[in-house]
């Protein structure tokens, strides 16, 4: 239930966003740009730092996702992330004794691409909080 209310409290905050940055291209219409232009060269750049947020929250979303691969995987070669960290914690935390340098090492190993991901869209969010300020 968390990846849903995750999806869609993400879904609305893209879309509060997206309506704030698409916003402010009445000017262009003015100047006598066609749509296309508008979009292109004017919404798109603007709207580039919100569409980078919600690319973060979505793959965020998705990758944390336990109860979908509850629910649908059996198989054990075809488990994604949360569900074979839960997986490991059935058999080496409850079922058994507690291995926490196994629990801690996978733990770190599937937080790493998401921690990657956040440092190459870092530039995004940085020129997003930058342009916010900015009046013109």
């Amino acid at each position: 239930m968390r990846s849903i209310r995750t999806s869609a409290a993400a879904l609305v905050v893209a879309g509060l966003a997206l309506t704030a940055c698409a916003t402010g291209t009445g000017d262009a219409e003015v100047d006598g740009a066609n749509n296309w232009s508008i979009f292109t060269r004017v919404a798109l750049p603007l709207c580039k730092p919100v569409l980078a947020i919600t690319l973060l929250f979505e793959a965020e979303a998705a990758w944390t996702d336990l109860m979908r691969g509850l629910i649908y995987l059996r198989d054990s070669a075809t488990f994604t992330v949360p569900r074979g960290l839960k997986a490991l914690v059935d058999q080496y935390g409850f079922g058994g004794e507690w291995h926490w340098e196994i629990l801690v090492t996978a733990s770190v190993i599937t937080t790493l691409p998401i921690i990657i991901v956040f440092f190459i869209g870092q530039k995004h969010f940085v020129s997003g909080i930058a342009t916010t300020g900015i009046k013109g």
